[in-house]
């Protein structure tokens, strides 16, 4: 005896495409909010240029002339430092040829009001619509504590893209260190890339815990910067 084919439902089958096409983010719209980290967890501190590169990175500062396709600010060549505003500009038009710019020094405030535990370091960047086919790169060294030893398992230079803000995970650092006034922390910088290379904004930032607060109190740092979490046997492994 034979059996009798169950016909599917056209309707049912466009409404399952439909429901699948919100869900993921396709012919429709998506919403999704994630939970803050909780109190004093992951905060960002700001880098600020102590140190530019004239005619390559400098800090832009408000109130100034625009000037150029790129709709830099006109002190970009004077490689202008600047300890209010944390945006930097890169632009590789006075290098003679394919290579690498000066070192730029950035630098963190003091945080006189806490004690932090650093946890990452983050990089955010933007490429200006001038020459976008030709793209240069922001390299990063030497991420230091109060000139202590190098937090970066590179010596040299490494693309920023490692360090690169929207990752679904932070790097890794070689240490999760205190940082307490009057210590700051500092990272080199510097841009690699062609005369018609894009110009390109870009700011760094310390993730940071907050262990102490003379305001708010002590919190509960997340487990990745807990006392156990941060075991160690020695300064030296073989």
């Amino acid at each position: 005896m034979a059996r009798r084919r169950r016909q599917s439902n056209p309707y049912l089958q466009s409404a399952a495409a439909v429901d699948k096409a919100l869900v993921d983010g396709v012919g429709g719209l998506a919403f999704t909010a994630q939970s803050p980290p909780g109190v004093g967890r992951l905060i960002r501190i700001p880098f600020y240029l102590t140190t530019g590169v004239a005619g390559a990175i400098s800090s832009l500062q408000a109130n100034q002339a625009v000037v150029g396709a790129g709709g830099f600010n006109n002190n970009l060549a004077g490689g202008v430092a600047n300890q209010t505003v944390p945006v930097c500009a890169l632009d590789f038009a006075t290098l003679p040829a394919a290579g690498a710019t000066g070192t730029a020094i950035m630098t963190t405030p003091q945080i006189s009001w806490a004690t932090l535990r650093i946890v990452a370091f983050e990089i955010q960047r933007q490429d200006a619509t001038l020459n976008p086919a030709s793209a240069g790169e922001v390299c990063v060294s030497d991420l230091q504590i109060g000139g202590g030893a190098n937090l970066f398992v590179h010596e040299d230079m490494a693309p920023s893209g490692i360090y690169l803000s929207g990752s679904s995970s932070f790097a890794g650092l070689r240490d999760y260190p205190i940082l307490k006034s009057p210590n700051t922390a500092s990272v080199s910088v510097q841009g690699l890339g062609a005369p018609a290379s894009a110009r390109i904004t870009f700011s760094a930032s310390l993730v940071c815990e907050i262990l102490v607060d003379d305001n708010y109190g002590a919190h509960i740092p997340g487990p990745y910067a807990r006392p156990g979490a941060l075991v160690r046997q020695g300064g030296s492994f073989v």
